[in-house]
Protein backbone atom coordinates (compact mmCIF):
# COMPACT_ATOMS: atom_id res chain seq x y z
CA UNK A 1 0.00 0.00 0.00
CA UNK A 2 1.14 3.32 -0.84
CA UNK A 3 0.29 6.13 1.33
CA UNK A 4 1.52 9.63 0.71
CA UNK A 5 4.11 11.73 2.92
CA UNK A 6 3.65 15.14 3.63
CA UNK A 7 7.16 17.78 3.11
CA UNK A 8 7.92 21.14 3.99
CA UNK A 9 8.68 22.92 0.14
CA UNK A 10 11.97 24.48 1.42
CA UNK A 11 15.56 23.79 1.04
CA UNK A 12 15.52 21.53 3.90
CA UNK A 13 12.50 19.54 2.91
CA UNK A 14 11.81 18.61 6.30
CA UNK A 15 8.99 15.82 6.43
CA UNK A 16 5.92 16.49 8.44
CA UNK A 17 4.01 13.00 8.49
CA UNK A 18 4.48 9.48 6.92
CA UNK A 19 1.36 7.23 6.22
CA UNK A 20 -0.97 9.68 5.03
CA UNK A 21 -4.43 8.58 4.44
CA UNK A 22 -6.19 11.68 4.85
CA UNK A 23 -5.87 15.71 3.70
CA UNK A 24 -8.24 18.03 4.02
CA UNK A 25 -8.08 21.80 3.40
CA UNK A 26 -9.62 24.36 5.91
CA UNK A 27 -9.14 28.09 4.91
CA UNK A 28 -5.19 28.59 5.19
CA UNK A 29 -5.03 25.43 7.11
CA UNK A 30 -3.96 21.48 6.07
CA UNK A 31 -5.11 18.94 8.30
CA UNK A 32 -3.04 15.49 7.90
CA UNK A 33 -4.56 11.96 9.09
CA UNK A 34 -2.22 9.08 8.62
CA UNK A 35 -4.25 5.63 8.91
CA UNK A 36 -3.68 5.07 12.46
CA UNK A 37 -5.33 7.86 13.30
CA UNK A 38 -2.71 10.26 14.12
CA UNK A 39 -3.13 13.77 13.39
CA UNK A 40 -1.18 17.01 12.47
CA UNK A 41 -2.42 20.46 11.21
CA UNK A 42 -0.08 22.82 9.26
CA UNK A 43 -0.69 26.44 9.05
CA UNK A 44 -0.47 27.00 4.94
CA UNK A 45 -0.99 25.64 1.77
CA UNK A 46 -0.90 22.76 -0.74
CA UNK A 47 2.20 23.39 -3.27
CA UNK A 48 2.08 20.36 -5.07
CA UNK A 49 1.47 16.46 -5.03
CA UNK A 50 3.26 13.88 -6.80
CA UNK A 51 1.29 10.83 -7.14
CA UNK A 52 3.77 8.99 -8.43
CA UNK A 53 6.11 9.08 -5.67
CA UNK A 54 3.21 9.80 -3.19
CA UNK A 55 4.57 13.21 -1.65
CA UNK A 56 2.58 16.36 -0.75
CA UNK A 57 4.71 19.40 -0.68
CA UNK A 58 2.97 21.88 1.74
CA UNK A 59 4.47 25.80 1.98
CA UNK A 60 4.04 26.64 5.55
CA UNK A 61 2.77 30.56 6.71
CA UNK A 62 5.11 28.91 9.85
CA UNK A 63 6.98 26.18 11.02
CA UNK A 64 4.83 25.04 13.79
CA UNK A 65 3.05 21.88 12.75
CA UNK A 66 0.08 21.34 15.75
CA UNK A 67 -0.60 17.59 16.91
CA UNK A 68 -4.23 16.39 16.96
CA UNK A 69 -6.40 13.82 17.30
CA UNK A 70 -8.38 13.15 14.64
CA UNK A 71 -8.53 16.46 12.54
CA UNK A 72 -10.00 14.94 9.53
Amino acid sequence: MCLASAYFNDENGQLILKDIASLKLDGDQVELETLFGEGKSVQGKVIAVDFFSSKIFLEPKQHDVIEAENVV
